[in-house]
C-alpha cells in the first residue's frame, strides 16, 4: 500500500507543480532556440549606419541653363498676364543645378553677381551678392522664386539687405525669369 500512496503523492506534487508553472493550456507550445554569434571586437565598435534622411536627387535638373530675367516695374501691379519681356534691360542669368543645390552668375553693367541656393519642391531660394567696381553699388541679400509648372519660368523676389524695399515694407515680389536655353 505504501507504494500506491507514495505514487499518488508524487503524482499530486507533479500536478501541483504543473499548475503553478502555468502549463494548463491545451495549446501546443513551441520554443525557438537562437544561436549566439561571436563577432570580432572591431566589428562591434563600428558605428551603426544611419538611415538616409535626404531625398534622392530629382530626375531632372530644371534650373541648369540660361535665363532671361528682369525686375518687374511696380507700375504693372504685378499682373503676371501682362507681357513684360519687351522691357529694356534684361539681366541674363546662367544657372547650374546639382541635385538640390544651385549656383548662378549674372552681370549688371560693371557689376558681377552670384546666386547660391537650394530647391525645395518648386521653390528656389537662397542668397545673392553683387560686386561692383564702385563699392557703393555693391549689394547682397536674399531671393526666393517659385517655378512655373513647366519649369520654363519663375516669379519671385530678390531683396537687398541694404534697401528698404522688402516685403516688410509692403513691396511685393518683382523678379521674373524665363529660360532661354
Amino acid at each position: 500500500m505504501n507504494l500506491k500512496r507514495g505514487t499518488l503523492i508524487l503524482a499530486g506534487i507533479v500536478i501541483v507543480a504543473i499548475l503553478v508553472a502555468g502549463c494548463t493550456s491545451s495549446k501546443t507550445v513551441t520554443t525557438t532556440v537562437s544561436a549566439s554569434v561571436t563577432t570580432p571586437a572591431a566589428a562591434t565598435t563600428a558605428a551603426p549606419v544611419a538611415a538616409a534622411t535626404t531625398p534622392a536627387c530629382p530626375d531632372k535638373e530644371v534650373l541648369t541653363g540660361n535665363w532671361d530675367s528682369r525686375e518687374l516695374s511696380y507700375a504693372s501691379n504685378h499682373d503676371i498676364r501682362q507681357i513684360v519681356w519687351n522691357d529694356e534691360g534684361p539681366v541674363p542669368v546662367s544657372l547650374i543645378q546639382t541635385c538640390w543645390d544651385a549656383t548662378g552668375t549674372y552681370r549688371m553693367g560693371d557689376c558681377d553677381g552670384k546666386l547660391t541656393g537650394k530647391i525645395e519642391k518648386n521653390v528656389f531660394s537662397g542668397h545673392f551678392t553683387l560686386k561692383c567696381a564702385n563699392t557703393v553699388d555693391s549689394s547682397s541679400g536674399t531671393f526666393s522664386v517659385t517655378m512655373a509648372a513647366d519649369n520654363q519660368s519663375f516669379l519671385g523676389s530678390m531683396y537687398s539687405t541694404k534697401d528698404a524695399y522688402g516685403p516688410e515694407a509692403g513691396f511685393p515680389p518683382g523678379w521674373w525669369g524665363k529660360k532661354t536655353a
